[in-house]
């Protein structure tokens, strides 16, 4: 016997989580006890959106609807302001229609209706923020509002920060009307489905690309207890969908259960079989030309933070502005050293961080990295913003070589799971080295929060955050002398 549900109303972050995926909607309404959700906590994509909704407040003021008194009198709130025609912008009205609440960014009173306009930290228009913006839409209709038209306000890519706080033009407002209103229709159809998927039992739901589109589902975990295999096919390097899909609906989902000639991509293949082996492939010809690379030799690693608000001159919205590196430097006799910089303050940090590349590498020797690409455009950019070190720069930018393909060519673990990135080659050649042991900052994404956080703290809670920060870059670059040094140790076994 199906157990009487109470209705549940549905705000427009849990529509849009049903729309990506009933079960994910389910839940988010009815978790389970055994269910683990994943807390992917503060990042800077939320940083950037709260950033990019105070700009859009201060660019475009109005009155705010405030939820600190509760959802009944924000609602009361917006209604008195929708009333009263003096107000010609309210920021975060709040709307509740039949059983749908939302709130809405910013919305204009014209001669014509309302405008409503949705602010997104994004550069573009994406398509699931006419989704979005639909059920919002919906709503307003619902209550009796006239939409005179629909913007969708995003960050404008090209806008380059001038200073003195003038940020007129960054924010730009694209007309989607159109779009909104041509699915409308669909929206209450929607709404009765996912009514529906809450009055039931837990859905169904094979384990799919709505998993981490539009949005990473914090359940993801609870799925793959039951559904992932230990080696998956997406430990197939650069496989298509089409292809995933044709090995998936000829009854194989783990690596190993894959028969021999079946795969046709070489790099498949590879991993493949070094899957099925359960031991390392090497191939010693793409690996020998680390015999070759010069000396002294500059392990290099860079972070960068980017903000879409910027915040010194000169700089565009998400411009990677380096405030961090580290260098380790390996001598031809063997010696070793450590060189370091960082700037946490909130200052421009971009011509102090130049100078200290500029003082402590020589003009000789090789500057590797991993996915050297990244190190040699952040290097560009800041040659670019300082001509009287320009050259001295660009010279060093001809000196790298990555030892990201090479790795990839020549070296796999199967417990890299189809990934070269540092974090999973790592463990595999040196597994006396984890990431996991640091304190506080395990990634770069853990880095860019760990800034933020800095530049806004006092200088006790600043130095913890920044040694914190010296820790993870010191390993990314020890991480690549001990990966080369294993690597050369396996060549030279062989020669």
């Amino acid at each position: 016997m199906m157990m009487e549900r109470k209705s549940v109303q549905l705000s427009k972050s849990r529509f849009m989580a049903g729309i990506q995926c009933p079960k994910r909607l389910y839940l988010i309404v009815h978790p389970l006890e055994s269910t683990e959700q994943q807390d992917e906590g503060l990042n800077l994509q939320i940083i950037n959106g709260y950033e990019v909704g105070d700009m859009a407040c201060k660019l475009y003021p109005g009155e705010m609807v405030k939820y600190d008194q509760g959802l009944a009198a924000a609602l009361d709130e917006t209604k008195r302001l929708i009333a009263d025609k003096s107000v010609s912008r309210i920021h975060e009205a709040t709307f509740s229609y039949d059983n749908v609440l939302v709130r809405v960014d910013l919305l204009e009173r014209s001669d014509a209706g309302w405008v409503l306009t949705e602010v997104k930290a994004s550069t573009s228009v994406k398509s699931h923020y006419i989704t979005d913006v639909a059920i919002q839409a919906w709503v307003l209709r619902g209550c009796g509002l006239k939409l005179a038209s629909i913007n969708l306000m995003h960050v404008d890519s090209q806008f380059v920060y001038q200073g003195n706080n003038d940020y007129h033009g960054l924010l730009y407002a694209e007309d989607i009307s159109n779009s909104v209103f041509d699915i409308l229709p669909a929206i209450n159809d929607k709404k009765s489905e996912l009514e529906q998927v809450l009055e039931s039992e837990l859905p169904s739901v094979e384990m799919g690309e709505q998993c981490n589109a539009p949005f990473t589902c914090e359940f993801v975990a609870v799925c793959q207890k039951v559904a992932q295999p230990d080696y998956p096919l997406s430990s197939l390097p650069r496989c298509s969908a089409k292809e995933k899909s044709a090995i998936a609906n000829a009854g194989y989902s783990d690596v190993r259960d894959i028969p021999d000639g079946v795969l046709t991509n070489a790099n498949h293949q590879r991993v493949w079989r070094a899957t099925t082996a359960g031991k390392e492939e090497v191939t010693l010809s793409e690996l020998t030309a680390i015999n070759d690379w010069p000396w002294p030799r500059y392990y290099i690693d860079f972070e960068t933070i980017g903000l879409a608000v910027p915040r010194w001159k000169g700089v565009t919205p998400y411009s990677q502005v380096p405030f961090q590196w580290s260098c380790h430097i390996h001598q031809a006799n063997g010696d070793m050293s450590h060189i370091e910089f960082l700037d946490v303050t909130g200052a421009d940090p971009r011509r102090a961080c130049a100078e200290a590349l500029i003082e402590h590498i020589a003009q000789e020797g090789i500057l590797i990295a991993y996915n050297a690409g990244f190190e040699k455009r952040v290097i560009r950019d800041l040659a670019q913003m300082y001509p009287d070190l320009s050259e001295t720069l660009l010279e060093m930018n001809e000196r790298f070589v990555d030892l990201l393909p090479i790795t990839r060519a020549g070296y796999y673990h199967p417990s890299q799971k189809g990934s070269w990135s540092i974090k999973a080659v790592l463990p595999a050649l040196v597994p006396e080295l984890n990431y996991s042991d640091l304190d506080g900052v395990q990634d770069g994404g853990d880095a860019q929060i760990a800034w933020f956080e800095a530049a806004g703290e006092n200088d006790e809670k600043r130095v913890l955050i920044a040694n914190q920060l010296l820790e993870y870059c010191k390993l990314d670059t020890w991480a690549m002398v001990k990966i080369v040094e294993v690597l050369e140790s396996k060549i030279n076994k062989h020669i």
